[in-house]
């Protein structure tokens, strides 16, 4: 054989060894893994069980996911033998969809692929103001709020009558005409319906009622006229005329109670069995026969109103023009109760937290955790009102009451000041130590309270929140100076402190500060660990007290103020019951304390979340605000101090108990 072919051949085989060496064929242990993902997105439900994802896969594999509160899965990796991966998931309690890609790779690293996880926002739901709604006997247009999580243009409308015509709806309310009845009492209804792209229906039916008024000759009396009426029906065919100013829509007042008031302010308060379409301030002719005058009652405070009144009664209504008489706080009185009036230059003496600050449950037994309304159900009466203390320019206060079924309950206050129009009213609310003989205001609606936050009434001087301070870490940590947390700057150096405080740190004991929770209505409102409306370490808790202890504060200058000056705190006691407190005042911690003028206080036990004897109608479920007036002795001086001091136990409390702190401040009139 030729050399050179010899050599070739060598040089062949040689080079085929060495691809065999350098480049050997693949092994299993270097393919790449098999993924197989039966479904590439998963649509959960806004409450469900938890739901299984299918994986399937030749080797070992791994999934991977952006941390979430709202989602979890109980692996994060398997052998080939396990097919599946388990997702468990809070309830959406919003209208907004929720998104999480989920990343599923082999062990190597060679294979993977994505699971896209939707979550579908809260269940669709329609539901109107009312579910019966009483129509006049003249035609004309009507309107009905609707409350939604769904587009309005998406809703059908179908009326079961052909006398209900141009119907629509549009910014949150059903809009619909009627036809005249010219013949006798009628029904009908209203269906609203909803499908969404997943098969979620929501349905609502508004029942409608048409009234044919038999009431055409009744006579008209004056208001005195029919207060001098006895309880029970009326018979005489008698009719009355005024501005409807409560409509028996607002949330903020009982369902299908209205308030007739005329140009010098007296009122009937009257209800229905269903709602009757009143607009706002429409002028109306109303009958009073065959209604019934009943008694109602706040403690000794007693009212009447007229029950089984119909849209039949309305002889004739028209739209009007109603000027809302304006009143300082100071200027309330009796004869006012149920008028509608517009309380001017006023503030939220301490606008912190909600419009609701109710204790509604507790991080106690699991089922007063999983129910945010807990110790509302259990205690209805005790959790009527909200009362929020208001105070004008002129250093007079009142309260300014809140349902919690008001839609902005939870809502966080306003911090400037302006107007407040509402409904004069005298509740007694024992909870709140707030007796029938106080004038309050309950307004209708959100933007009958027009408080921005812009103040043209006080500034601020210097704050206390009493929370855990950013920079200090809860746990073994303490210190010994709480300066302020707002105000002005040149009052840095200001201190809050109690008698023989040794330091302050979490936890409370003699002569030591801690913390406390508060409660707070914008606050936490989506967890279900029991801290619903509750704020961790959101006051001071103390102890001992007697008649010679005391809060106080102290290092605080008014030079250049010469306008009035007022304290707020909001506090209360453990379930016991707290002392008769007043608040005081000195030029110097060592100097002479005055009493200020108007200044005793009662410090409210807590509602308790164990002891029966602290769920009585006289404990608290939250905390108390007060507000006082400082005498102009405080005005211009280097360093003024106040300090609050118990002077004697009430009646029923045996002892004295720890008390808590939640926020103290003092303002300057602009």
């Amino acid at each position: 054989m030729n050399m050179k072919i010899k050599d070739s051949i060598a040089w062949a085989a040689f080079g085929a060894v060495m691809a065999i060496i350098m480049f050997p064929s693949c092994s299993d242990e270097n393919e790449a893994g098999i993924l197989e993902i039966t479904n590439n997105e998963i649509i959960l439900q806004a409450e469900g069980t938890p739901v299984q994802v299918e994986v399937k896969s030749n080797t070992e594999w791994r999934i991977d996911f952006a941390e979430s509160t709202w989602f979890s899965t109980d692996i994060r990796g398997a052998q080939s033998s396990r097919t599946y991966f388990t997702v468990t998931y809070d309830e959406n309690i919003s209208d907004s969809e929720r998104f999480c890609d989920i990343r599923v790779f082999t062990k190597d690293g060679k294979t993977s692929d994505v699971i896209k996880i939707k979550q579908l926002s809260r269940y669709p739901f329609i539901v109107p103001a009312s579910d019966n709604m009483e129509l006049f006997t003249k035609g004309g247009e009507y309107n009905m709020d609707i409350s939604t999580n769904v587009p309005e243009t998406d809703i059908v409308i179908t009326p079961t009558v052909e006398w209900v015509k141009e119907y629509r709806i549009s910014d949150g309310k059903l809009y619909f005409n009627t036809e005249t009845n010219s013949q006798s009492p009628r029904t009908g209804s209203i269906v609203l319906s909803y499908d969404d792209q997943y098969q979620r229906k929501a349905t609502t039916t508004i029942n409608l009622s048409q009234a044919y008024s038999e009431y055409a000759n009744a006579e008209l009396v004056s208001y005195p006229t029919v207060y001098g009426y006895p309880v029970g029906g009326i018979t005489n065919n008698v009719y009355i005329e005024g501005t409807i100013v409560a409509t028996g829509t607002s949330k903020n007042f009982p369902n299908n109670r209205y308030v007739i008031q005329n140009e010098t302010g007296e009122t009937v308060v009257f209800e229905s069995e269903s709602l009757i379409t009143f607009a706002q301030f429409a002028k109306v002719s109303l009958c009073l026969k065959d209604g019934t005058i009943k008694e109602e009652s706040e403690g000794s405070f007693t009212y009447r109103l007229i029950s089984g009144i119909t849209a039949a009664h309305v002889i004739s209504s028209e739209l009007s023009t109603f000027t809302i008489p304006e009143k300082t706080i100071a200027e309330l009185t009796d004869n006012m109760v149920f008028s509608l009036v517009t309380l001017k230059d006023v503030e939220i003496a301490s606008p912190v937290g909600a419009f609701t600050n109710f204790k509604t449950t507790d991080p106690g037994a699991a089922d007063r955790k999983a129910n945010k309304n807990y110790w509302v159900e259990k205690f209805p009466a005790y959790y009527r009102y909200y009362p929020t203390c208001i105070r004008d320019k002129n250093g007079s206060n009142t309260y300014m009451l809140t349902s919690l079924d008001a839609p902005y309950a939870h809502e966080t206050l306003p911090r400037g000041s302006g107007t407040i129009t509402g409904i004069v009213a005298k509740v007694k609310l024992t909870n709140f130590d707030i007796s029938e003989s106080r004038l309050c205001i309950l307004p209708l609606h959100r933007e009958d309270i027009n408080i921005g936050d812009m103040n043209e009434i006080t500034s601020v001087l210097v704050e206390w929140d009493c929370n855990v301070p950013d920079w200090k870490e809860i746990g073994a940590s303490t210190f010994t100076e709480y300066h302020p947390t707002g105000g002005e700057a040149s009052q840095s150096n200001a201190i809050l402190n109690k008698d023989g405080n040794k330091h302050f740190q979490q936890t409370y004991a003699d002569y030591i500060l801690g913390f406390q929770d508060d409660f707070r209505g914008d606050m936490n409102l989506n967890t279900t660990d029991g801290y619903y409306g509750r704020m961790r370490g959101g006051a001071f808790n103390s102890k001992p007290w007697s008649t010679s202890s005391y809060f106080y504060v102290d290092k605080i200058s008014t030079v250049g103020i010469s306008t009035s000056l007022s304290l707020q705190v909001e506090m209360n006691a453990s379930w016991g019951g707290g002392p008769v407190a007043v608040v005081e005042y000195a030029y110097s911690m060592s100097g002479e304390w005055v009493k200020v003028d108007n200044s005793e206080f009662t410090i409210l036990g807590q509602f308790d979340r164990t002891a029966a004897g602290g769920q009585t109608e006289k404990n608290i479920p939250g905390y108390k605000v007060y507000d006082f007036k400082l005498p102009d002795a405080l005005l211009n001086r280097d360093n003024i101090c106040i300090r609050l001091r118990p002077v004697r136990l009430p009646s029923g409390v045996s002892g004295f108990m720890p008390l808590r702190l939640a926020n103290i401040s003092i303002k300057y009139n602009k």
